[in-house]
């Protein structure tokens, strides 16, 4: 209901106004002088009249009256929502992770109370880890970085945590994938109201400069792509710059360091080839965290006692297991040293710490170190040489055949076969042993035209034997690993079987325990190949490699042969003994023939006769022979197998 109408009380002033305006025109009239003025006055008084009276004053508003007794109903009461706050938090959630996973960069937190770390799927991508096989744990980083970076960030976190200071690290990735395999991760400490630090939240940025593309380019040029250390041409030109500074300054000393991963092929082969990489990016790394600054990987300076010192840590430090998806590898490693106070030219350093690793690797300290200060030219010239002469002797012919005979002590020292031992002849110096000659030819790869020839002469000497009446004798010949390989190897022994009409039964194939294990899947398909032939198979030097039981028993192998380092001090060696009665144990449970080789003294006859071991090579019964000896030591204790039989 409206207590004041605003049009009423506006039309009641304008006529109280006029009446106040009227009550003036007699007095106006009255005074002459004012008439003219009057008429305006009176007409502007009749028209405050009109306006009260007549006027229509505009509407303000809704002045509609509202009827009393219509009902109001009130205004619905809307429902209060309900606020989900888990739901909302898993909401932000997914989409901080959104957030996080679109971003270029990767993002990683530590929990120090409990431990666990989150890797964003951008981190873990430039950490090269499968997201299926991701854990809340820093071995993503540990597994997939090199190792001195893994310390590097270790010390950093525990520095972070103790000060609380953020921090920042330079990485590589052990499995890069490109040539530029740099990543840079930084930290930042949390702490609570108590100042405890509670959480590291760190980002995983890939590494960049402004000085990147200059930084390629050199790459390219003087670096190796797969280890990221300083490649052979950098090393020539750094190496000639000490060669000339040497020449003007006599007390200026410097050392070469020629370091060789031992049977680093058994590791590519058994594992794989990304294996492989994987250990020689490792090996570089260890050997530059424990150089100098000064050095280049392997150039170490000052004096004789710092250098024996730095190489000695860097043998150790190269030695210590690697860890892999699978498991420990362990590598040994052979080191050579030389010196440059006996060469003056570039040339002459890389020959004589090359020949010192060669002659190394094949004598007793195989796997150590060996320094040198010159002297050795003229042997890595003899080598040179030697590599010619071979060569020339394979087409020649100048290699003949000695065969040491096996004979089996529990049947009357009867003779069963002959290793058949190749020598060299040389037209000009006479014999020459094995041991110069096999390494030089296995190296060259002259293994194979050579094994072809000694294959040859060893199976048309057996056949000359069988045709003889010898019908039972074997003939065994070695195979090296180079020669095992080859794709071809079983149709080029049937091709000399047909060429020399040998029966296959005749001829029994050596290979070392670490030949047949360095391509252990492949070693097995050859070998059911040959045995399928009726060739029997030999594993030669065995005790002394890394052959499993399971893989014995898979190879179709008929005879184990002990190596001579283990007869040797079988009646005063407990452990060599022990060795012995083990080796005879497992040929006997495997069902395999033993051979002992190596047999001298009369008491390591003894010793293997009591274990059980019956079949003997050895000084102790013969020497390799020549052609015609073997044929008389075959006339004095051939028997056949029938004539026995028959005899019993």
């Amino acid at each position: 209901m409206r207590l004041f109408d605003e049009k009423k009380f506006l039309r009641f002033l304008l006529i109280v106004a006029s009446i106040f305006f009227a009550a003036f025109i007699p007095e106006i009239l009255s005074n002459r002088q004012y008439i003219l003025w009057a008429i305006p006055y009176i007409l502007a008084d009749i028209f405050l009249v009109m306006v009260a009276v007549l006027y229509r004053f505009p509407i303000i508003g809704n002045r509609k009256r509202m009827s009393d007794n219509v009902d109001i109903a009130p205004p619905p009461t809307a429902a209060v929502p309900i606020r989900d706050f888990k739901q909302e938090l898993v909401e932000k959630d997914e989409i901080f992770q959104m957030m996080v996973d679109i971003s270029s960069n990767g993002f990683w937190t530590f929990d120090v109370v409990t431990g666990k770390v989150y890797w964003s799927n951008r981190a873990l991508k430039m950490l090269q880890v499968d997201l299926n096989q991701a854990e809340d744990t820093f071995s993503m980083l540990q597994n997939n970085i090199v190792e001195s970076d893994w310390n590097h960030f270790k010390e950093l976190l525990r520095d972070a945590l103790e000060s609380g200071d953020k921090f920042n690290c330079e990485v590589s990735l052990i499995k890069n994938k490109s040539r530029d395999n740099r990543l840079v991760i930084s930290g930042n400490v949390q702490r609570n109201s108590d100042g405890h630090p509670i959480r590291v939240i760190g980002a995983v940025n890939e590494f960049s400069d402004k000085q990147a593309s200059e930084r390629q380019s050199y790459y390219y040029a003087y670096q190796d792509a797969l280890t990221g250390v300083y490649n052979r041409k950098f090393f020539l030109e750094k190496l000639k710059v000490d060669v000339d500074m040497a020449l003007q300054r006599p007390d200026y000393l410097f050392a070469v360091a020629l370091l060789d991963i031992d049977r680093f092929g058994a590791i590519n082969t058994s594992y794989s080839v990304s294996v492989g990489d994987s250990v020689l990016r490792i090996v570089a790394d260890r050997i530059k965290s424990q150089s100098r600054s000064g050095d280049i990987i392997a150039r170490i300076g000052s004096d004789d006692s710092d250098v024996k010192s730095i190489v000695r840590r860097i043998h150790n430090a190269v030695k210590q297991p690697i860890q892999l998806d699978s498991g420990e590898l362990y590598i040994g490693v052979s080191m050579a040293v030389a010196l440059n106070r006996e060469v003056d030219c570039v040339e002459d350093i890389l020959a004589n710490v090359t020949a010192s690793l060669r002659e190394m690797k094949k004598g007793v300290n195989h796997g150590g170190i060996q320094f040198s200060c010159g002297g050795i030219r003229e042997k890595a010239m003899k080598l040179y040489k030697l590599e010619f002469d071979i060569r020339k002797a394979i087409q020649a012919q100048e290699f003949v055949m000695f065969y040491q005979p096996i004979v089996d002590i529990a049947d009357g020292n009867r003779i069963v076969a002959f290793e058949s031992l190749v020598r060299w002849n040389q037209a000009h110096n006479g014999f020459i042993s094995p041991a110069e000659f096999i390494p030089i030819a296995e190296e060259t790869g002259l293994i194979i035209p050579l094994g072809a020839q000694i294959l040859y002469m060893a199976c048309s000497q057996a056949k000359k034997w069988v045709d003889e009446g010898f019908k039972d004798i074997q003939v065994a010949v070695n195979f090296s690993a180079k020669q095992f390989a080859r794709d071809n190897l079983v149709e080029d022994i049937r091709q000399v079987l047909l060429q020399t009409n040998l029966n296959p039964k005749n001829l029994k194939l050596e290979i070392t325990e670490y030949t047949a294990m360095c391509e252990a899947e492949k070693t097995v398909e050859i070998m059911k190949a040959l045995s399928g032939m009726g060739i029997q198979i030999s594993i030669d030097d065995f005790g002394t490699g890394y052959s499993s039981l399971s893989y014995l028993k898979r190879f179709p192998v008929h005879t184990l042969k002990m190596d001579k380092s283990f007869i040797d001090h079988v009646t005063d060696d407990e452990e060599d003994a022990s060795f012995a009665r083990m080796v005879v144990g497992i040929a006997r449970t495997l069902n395999l023939d033993l051979i002992a080789e190596g047999v001298e003294t009369e008491a390591q006859l003894e010793f293997l006769k009591q274990e059980g071991c019956r079949l003997i090579q050895g000084y102790y019964f013969s020497k390799p022979l020549a052609p015609a000896a073997a044929r008389d030591y075959l006339e004095k204790h051939y028997a056949p197998k029938a004539e026995l039989a028959s005899a019993r």
